[in-house]
């Protein structure tokens, strides 16, 4: 933890952001195995950066996995798989990735546009669940603010699970997203020089006003 907050540190790229991120307390660390983020970490060169990285603190983060895919990322030293997906669409089985992984495995992010009914028959699958700000061309990482009312309500009418804030957290707003009633939040565009590149300044920042907060 980082003061009161659960933290993760998503899109995890190179070695030394790893290092950075776990001396200030990361919870989790998310590396993307999806060849279609700016972030994708090739598999072959995973099994270097995975050395790194505590074993309970690895989280694969990927797009529409088949079962085969998940089981592959579990085989391969990661704790949890993060799957992005969009439940209006037949291009993940989030029921068959929870009977095949086990909900203790499993994180889902449902893509869902703002005002769109959140899918209460996926809360049985997992043990957590990312809300992100949506994006018509993109699965999370954009910078944009999610919808924290919705975040709130969510937390509220189903506290049995694991409620994961992203979307645009920084050292500028993780006072109020804590306030909004956020207790894990992922970190990952407000934190960077660029996509995947970690700045140490602006996670000691961010970690900085997490302590505040939690010292007031």
């Amino acid at each position: 933890m980082i003061g009161k907050a659960r933290i993760k540190v998503c899109g995890i790229t190179r070695a030394a952001d790893a290092a950075t991120a776990l001396a200030q307390g990361a919870d989790f660390l998310g590396v993307n195995c999806w060849p279609g983020s700016p972030r994708c970490v090739p598999a072959a060169a995973r099994a270097n950066l995975l050395r790194e990285i505590p074993a309970a603190k690895r989280v694969a983060v990927t797009v529409n996995p088949s079962v085969a895919e998940a089981k592959a990322l579990l085989a391969e030293g990661f704790a949890l798989v993060q799957a992005h997906f969009d439940p209006s669409k037949a291009e993940c089985d989030p029921k068959a990735l929870s009977a095949a992984v086990g909900p203790a495995r499993l994180w889902l992010a449902p893509k869902l546009a703002d005002g769109a009914a959140w899918p209460a028959d996926l809360i049985p699958l997992a043990v957590g669940f990312v809300h992100d700000a949506h994006a018509k061309d993109a699965f999370g990482g954009t910078g944009k603010r999610a919808d924290w009312e919705r975040f709130r309500q969510l937390r509220q009418a189903h506290p049995g699970v694991t409620w994961i804030l992203a979307g645009g957290l920084a050292s500028d707003n993780v006072a109020a997203a804590l306030a909004s009633g956020a207790d894990f939040l992922d970190l990952n565009s407000g934190i960077e020089l660029a996509p995947g590149l970690k700045s140490a300044e602006k996670l000691s920042a961010t970690a900085e006003a997490l302590l505040k907060i939690a010292q007031s």
